[in-house]
């Protein structure tokens, strides 16, 4: 039994693997190609899905956001925007919030707005970055990436010269 994994959008994605230099294993998922030989997950890793949609396998890491920590965010964009079509993405010490913006306008063809409401044409841009400072107290930094300052949940802010990271 291979490793399938399918995507948001559909795509069916098969886990390879290929020797480095030094030979050791080198693993990513192929696209609509089941001939493989790997039958199992490698122990000590896990599938990653980005928000728009490519797949890896990467190494099992110790969780530094808390469930409830998303559980927050999720709660605030259901309640409190009107951002609907949203995802979430944990890497290390920072949540990254994916938002889908409709390329074309509502009052345009019908039939072209709900071609590209279909998941094979979305796109996800990186808005907001929610960066750990303090793991004890949940104290996070908050960083735009339009007008790219970072922010701390209690209203000081400070420029960034950095830019988000995609």
């Amino acid at each position: 039994m291979t490793v399938q994994y399918t995507n948001f959008r559909g795509d069916d994605y098969f886990l390879h693997v290929r020797q480095t230099k030094k030979g050791n294993p080198s693993y990513y998922f192929k696209k609509d190609d089941p001939d493989t030989t790997i039958d199992e997950i490698p122990e000590g890793y896990e599938i990653y899905e980005h928000p728009n949609g490519r797949v890896f396998l990467t190494r099992k890491s110790k969780q530094k956001i808390m469930d409830e920590e998303l559980d927050i965010i999720k709660h605030s964009m259901e309640n409190f925007s009107p951002i609907r079509d949203y995802k979430l993405d944990v890497r290390q010490k920072s949540i990254y919030l994916y938002t889908y913006e409709n390329p074309v306008p509502y009052d345009e063809n019908p039939v072209i707005v709900e071609a590209l409401s279909d998941p094979k044409y979305k796109s996800y841009d990186a808005q907001l970055c929610f960066s750990l400072v303090d793991k004890k107290q949940g104290c996070f930094k908050w960083k735009e990436s339009l007008i790219r300052e970072k922010k701390t949940i209690n209203g000081s802010f400070w420029k960034n010269r950095q830019t988000l990271r995609h």
